[in-house]
């Protein structure tokens, strides 16, 4: 590989398994589907195929509590609050539920770990100074955030 030059050389994206939008590149540096094509990359659409359950149940329809929740709900889809996407709950996750007294999620597992992401810092830095010795440095954290910011040597003094 070193005396061809593909050393540390990603793989061509038309050998790639997945569509970028199925995978992290998608959560953590997002394109939209003409910007991901345009790069070379291939998208897939979001269509599921058709659930083979007993029946489909609008997330508003799920019972309140866990006690409520009968064991053939294995057998079902549940139709996403949000998406209307449907998905499904597994044994090991029922079983959790009801060990931890929570009741079933109404929202797509997909649209959770969505939401989820959109509450965490962005990957842009920016310059800021320390709000203890003003020295300059650079951090995650907009200067319109009221979080105080240290640099590393203020940081380090103030926890040990």
């Amino acid at each position: 590989m070193k005396s061809r030059g593909e050393w540390g050389v990603f793989w061509p994206l038309n050998i790639i398994p997945y569509a970028y939008n199925e995978t992290s590149a998608q959560t953590y540096f997002p394109l939209t589907q003409k910007e991901a094509i345009k790069r070379g990359f291939r998208w897939r659409d979001e269509k599921d195929a058709p659930p083979d359950v007993e029946k489909i149940v609008p997330a508003d329809r799920l019972p309140d509590t866990i006690d409520e929740t009968p064991d053939d709900v294995l057998g079902w889809a549940i139709e996403c609050a949000a998406t209307k996407r449907p998905f499904r709950i597994i044994k090991q996750e029922l079983d959790f539920y009801r060990r931890m007294r929570l009741p079933l999620p109404r929202i797509h597992p997909e649209e959770r770990h969505l939401r989820r992401m959109a509450l965490r810092n962005s990957y842009t830095l920016w310059e800021r100074e320390c709000s203890n010795c003003k020295k300059a440095i650079q951090t995650t954290y907009q200067p319109s955030r009221p979080e105080i910011v240290y640099c590393e040597q203020c940081y380090l003094s103030a926890v040990y």
